[in-house]
């Protein structure tokens, strides 16, 4: 892919065969077709100090998406933050939340810090943090549409999200800004790497503990189990009629 028309092109393409095949990978990239329609937007208003460089990132960082996604399905090795949120989709027990919450995780923590590395290696990675913590506040924008999406989905989300919510910020644009800012410590770190063996082994490390994290989505604690449970059986609608839901964030 060379630009973010063609990125979007892809999303969209995920997203049609996730719903006529009924697969929960939709979710997640529905979600993540409105954030990357919202980046593209900022860049044609000149919201960012570098847009060519700010597009630039978004392709590395889309590509990886792809690249684990295509790895899977054909059977191949995957990232295992990847294979967590991908295997997840096989089964129809998980909530909206827990598959979006999955995709977030691999993308941001794990793709997003790679993503930016190679986007401006060394010091050059210093002058795109201004740019990569402004996506915070376009993706702000968006959270409380999603929040919303869920809601039609199981309608005691809001209840949920009002009781979680802080001041100024609800639980997914809190959690969205925490793993950005694990996200760019991660990238700081592999910029500035200069021996190949030494970034594979921090990218093995930074995707072992992703994938831990992915573990611990999918099989939390006992309460939090037993309230997933009663949030999926009580979900409103097919995977297909979620996946148009969320398109209209």
């Amino acid at each position: 892919m060379q630009n973010i028309a063609e990125v979007i092109e892809k999303l969209e393409h995920i997203i049609d065969q996730a719903d006529r095949e009924s697969s929960p990978i939709g979710y997640f990239a529905a979600v993540y077709l409105k954030m990357t329609l919202a980046v593209k937007e900022g860049i044609e208003q000149g919201v960012f100090e570098n847009g060519s460089r700010m597009e630039q990132l978004d392709v590395r960082f889309a590509g990886r998406y792809f690249e684990a996604l295509e790895a899977w399905q054909a059977g191949k090795p995957a990232s295992r933050s990847w294979e967590s949120a991908f295997e997840a989709s096989r089964h129809y027990h998980y909530t909206v939340l827990q598959h979006i919450m999955l995709g977030i995780n691999a993308h941001i923590n794990l793709d997003l810090s790679i993503a930016a590395a190679q986007t401006r290696s060394g010091d050059a990675i210093l002058g795109l943090r201004r740019d990569f913590d402004r996506i915070n506040d376009i993706i702000a924008g968006l959270t409380n549409r999603v929040q919303e999406r869920l809601a039609d989905i199981w309608l005691p989300f809001g209840v949920l999200d009002h009781l979680l919510r802080s001041e100024d910020e609800g639980w997914l644009d809190f959690s969205i800004r925490a793993a950005r800012g694990a996200a760019w410590k991660a990238a700081t770190t592999l910029a500035f790497t200069r021996q190949q063996e030494m970034e594979k082994a921090l990218i093995h490390d930074l995707d072992t503990a992703v994938a831990f994290f992915a573990g611990k989505l999918v099989q939390p604690g006992f309460l939090a189990r037993l309230g997933l449970k009663i949030m999926r059986r009580t979900e409103q609608g097919t995977v297909s009629e979620k996946i148009d839901l969320l398109r209209q964030i």
